[in-house]
């Protein structure tokens, strides 16, 4: 049964599934929220939230398939996922048997994910993108190794003399602003939400981990009509449905295109609120041929979160009383291991440069409710 072109129930699949349910919560969808952390937060919008392992940078094929059924029988849950399946496409298509996908089908992600396919695609485009090859280059100064799954990053590491595996490439080093641009998309028509700044931290091995976003891509106006005709030309080359996103770099006055990731990426968390029944509501109506156009958004305000990884090992206790700008907040007695994502701050004010401020200074007083010691300088900010 659907109201206003919108299901019942839903199941939600996403590495952190929170954003993705809070904005069922708000259409009055109720949901199964199938992720790595079932934090409390993802508890207390969806109504069933349930841990899934993960199994290299993705979910356990099994656990996944499992929970799916047993939780959100096909017939009545229509799936929407966000992460974590990125490497996994054919997965995809195995949780949409007998179940209506909400999304872009896995072929579709299989295809982008080729990087001989997606950039034989962009130069089609005529889309400009970052040098980039096969081979090993002579000097390796300059170049990173990049995937086509590298979901947020994580694949993502400066080239020394290493061999690339099938689903890697080289491709050189661009420094810059790196931005990205939400859209909705429908039978060759999109929409655009919203340009956006993204962040990003070294952890370890891995030094292009995404680390949160700002609703304010701050490029020129030609540029935004480049981008916006990039978008173009990918939704009329390629079918796709609903909440897709672009990640592109500002080299001076270009901007060059990274990758696209063909579902709905965690910058929709700051545009919740400019879509009357909330955001996953025009992903929906997207995917089922009806685009959608956002409200008029206070363009004074930026929006802006920052994912918080543990600078030391956590135990959550109950001693804890969460500030409010705090969301994805681990469950009572949970263990954060150094290095993993802890929780995501949120912060509001007239500029990205003041929402990193207040992102730090949150960073630091909610940090030191877990530790006494002096802290120092945010590795994202």
């Amino acid at each position: 049964m659907t109201r206003n072109n919108l299901p019942d129930k839903l199941l939600l699949i996403s590495c952190s599934a929170r954003t993705l349910a809070k904005s069922a919560a708000k259409a009055g969808i109720h949901s199964v929220a199938l992720d790595f952390y079932a934090d409390a937060d993802t508890r207390a919008y969806a109504d069933r939230a349930q841990i899934i392992p993960q199994s290299g940078i993705g979910f356990d094929r099994e656990t996944l398939l499992h929970h799916s059924n047993t939780l959100a029988p096909a017939q009545e849950f229509p799936l929407v996922y966000g992460s974590g399946l990125d490497a996994s496409p054919k997965l995809i298509d195995e949780l949409g048997q007998n179940r209506e996908v909400l999304g872009n089908r896995g072929e579709i992600l299989q295809t982008v994910r080729d990087p001989k396919f997606f950039f034989k695609l962009l130069d089609e485009c005529k889309i400009p993108y970052p040098e980039t090859q096969q081979s090993k280059p002579e000097s390796p100064n300059n170049w990173l190794i990049k995937s086509g799954c590298s979901e947020g990053g994580k694949r993502v590491r400066f080239c020394a003399h290493e061999q690339v595996a099938d689903d890697e490439y080289y491709q050189r080093h661009v420094k810059g602003d790196a931005l990205s641009v939400l859209f909705l998309a429908s039978a060759g028509d999109f929409r655009i939400v919203g340009f956006n700044t993204l962040w990003h931290v070294g952890v370890g091995e891995r030094p292009f981990l995404f680390a949160g976003a700002a609703n304010d891509g701050n490029i020129g106006a030609q540029q935004r009509v480049n981008i916006e005709s990039y978008v173009k030309r990918l939704a009329r080359s390629i079918p796709l449905v609903g909440l897709n996103s672009l990640d592109f770099m500002v080299d001076k006055e270009d901007c060059r295109v990274l990758e696209l990731n063909c579902r709905p990426s965690a910058t929709m968390a700051l545009y919740d609120n400019d879509f009357t029944n909330g955001i996953l509501a025009a992903h929906i109506r997207a995917c089922r041929g009806d685009l959608e156009e956002p409200l008029p958004r206070n363009a004074e305000l930026v929006k802006g979160f920052h994912v918080v990884f543990a600078p030391f090992d956590i135990h959550v206790d109950g001693s804890i009383v969460w500030p409010e700008y705090c969301v994805d907040r681990p469950i009572l007695n949970s263990r954060i291991a150094m290095g993993s994502p802890f929780c995501t701050i949120e912060a509001e004010a007239s500029t990205t440069e003041k929402v990193k401020a207040i992102i730090f200074e949150r960073e630091k007083r909610l940090l030191k409710l877990f530790l006494s010691q002096p802290l120092g300088q945010s590795p994202v900010l």
